[in-house]
C-alpha cells in the first residue's frame, strides 16, 4: 500500500472517518504538526494540539470528533474526524510504511539448514542464517541476516526475526511475532549457588524453555531467559521495549506493555494488560495483578493487587508515594524554620 496514492477521501473511507473538507486533496506524506509541509497528514489527540492546526502547514489532519479545531478552512484543508486519533494514525502509518531491506522471498544461498529442519512456504530467509536440527519454521516467516534458530525450536507463521536474533534450543515462538535486532530468547537463567567448601559458585543448569504467544513484539537487545524446570512464558499480544531483561520462569500475561531498561526477576508473575514504565526493577517471585500500572524507575519488592498504580523506590501506591515526596521537599524549609526559632 506504500506505493498507492491516497487522498483525503480515500483515507476517510479507510479510517471510517467523518470528512470535513475537500475529498480530492492528495496526501503525500505523514508528519508531526510542527514539521509538516503542504500535502502531509498529521494528527491531534486533544484540544491542546488542535490549537496548532491553524499554523501547521499540514493539509490533512486527524482529530477527535468531539473537539473544536480553531482556524480550520474547509475549502482548502481537510479534517478526518475519528473516535480514536492514535489508532487512526497507526493505520495511516501502516499505509505509508516501507520495508526496503526485507529479504527476498526464498532462501539465500548462504543459509545453513539442518536436514531434519522443516521450512514452511513463502518464507524470506536472508544471508548467513543458521537453522538447527528438528527446528520448524512456519509459513511466511521472515528471517533477516545472521539470525540463528536452535535445535527443536518452533517459529510460528508470519513471524519476523530481524538481524542478529538468537533463539536457543527447544523454544517456541508464536505466530505473527516481531523480534527486533539482537533479541535473544532462551539464554541460560541466572542461577548459582556456593559450593560446599565455599571455593566458588556452582552454575545451576536450566533445563526449561521459553514460550512466546502470538503477536508479541520484543525490542532490540532484550533477553528472555529459559526456565529452570518449566517454561518462561509471555502471553499473546504483549509488547516489550528495547533492553529489557526477563528472568527465568517469569510468567507475563496478555497485552502487557513493558518499557525499556526494565528487569524482571525470576519466577515473577505479571497479569494481563499490565503497564510497566522504563527502568523498573521487579524482585523475584513478585506478583502483579491484572491492569496494574508501575511508574518509571520503580523498585518493586511487594505484590501489587489488580488495577493499582505503584511508583517509587521502594515501590508503593502512587498517592502515598507522592505524599511522601511532597513532604520531603518541604523538609529544608521546616528545618530552617526550626533553626530560626531555636535561635530566638
Amino acid at each position: 500500500m506504500a506505493n498507492e496514492q491516497h487522498t483525503a477521501g480515500s483515507l476517510a473511507t479507510a479510517l471510517s472517518a467523518e470528512l470535513d473538507g475537500p475529498s480530492e486533496i492528495i496526501c503525500t506524506g505523514v508528519s508531526s504538526l510542527e514539521d509538516a509541509k503542504s500535502g502531509d497528514i498529521t494528527f491531534m489527540i486533544n484540544a491542546k494540539f488542535a490549537r496548532e492546526w491553524e499554523t501547521t502547514k499540514a493539509t490533512i489532519g486527524i482529530a477527535p470528533k468531539e473537539i473544536q479545531i480553531p482556524g480550520h478552512d474547509a475549502t482548502s484543508r481537510a479534517l478526518l474526524r475519528v473516535d480514536n486519533p492514535n489508532l487512526a494514525m497507526a493505520e495511516v502509518l501502516a499505509m505509508f510504511g516501507t520495508n526496503t531491506d526485507r529479504p527476498e522471498e526464498g532462501v539465500h544461498e548462504s543459509v545453513v539448514i539442518a536436514s531434519s529442519a522443516t521450512i514452511g512456504k513463502n518464507v524470506r530467509i536472508g544471508p548467513f542464517v543458521a537453522i538447527a536440527e528438528n527446528a520448524t519454521i512456519g509459513d511466511g516467516v521472515t528471517m533477516y541476516s545472521n539470525t540463528r534458530v536452535g535445535k527443536g525450536c518452533s517459529i510460528g507463521s508470519h513471524s519476523v526475526l530481524r538481524s542478529g536474533v538468537v533463539i536457543e534450543y527447544d523454544c517456541v515462538i508464536g505466530e505473527g511475532c516481531i523480534l527486533n535486532a539482537n533479541v535473544t530468547i532462551g539464554t541460560d537463567g541466572f542461577g548459582f549457588c556456593p559450593t560446599l567448601d565455599m571455593s566458588g559458585l556452582m552454575k545451576i543448569i536450566h533445563i526449561g524453555n521459553v514460550i512466546l504467544g502470538d503477536h508479541i513484539e520484543i525490542g532490540s537487545n532484550s533477553c528472555v531467559d529459559r526456565g529452570k524446570f518449566a517454561a518462561t512464558m509471555i502471553g499473546k499480544g504483549t509488547k516489550i521495549d528495547n533492553l529489557v531483561q526477563i528472568g527465568h520462569n517469569v510468567k507475563i500475561g496478555e497485552n502487557c506493555v513493558i518499557a525499556s531498561g526494565t528487569g524482571i526477576g525470576g519466577s515473577a508473575q505479571i497479569g494481563n494488560w499490565v503497564q510497566i514504565g522504563a527502568h523498573v526493577g521487579i524482585a523475584p517471585h513478585c506478583r502483579v495483578g491484572d491492569s496494574a500500572k508501575i511508574g518509571a524507575k520503580t523498585g518493586l519488592m511487594h505484590d501489587i493487587p489488580a488495577g493499582e498504580e505503584w511508583l517509587g523506590l521502594p515501590g508503593g501506591k502512587v498517592k502515598d508515594v507522592l505524599r511522601q515526596w511532597s513532604s520531603t521537599r518541604k523538609l529544608p524549609g521546616i528545618i530552617s524554620e526550626i533553626g530560626k526559632r531555636n535561635e530566638q
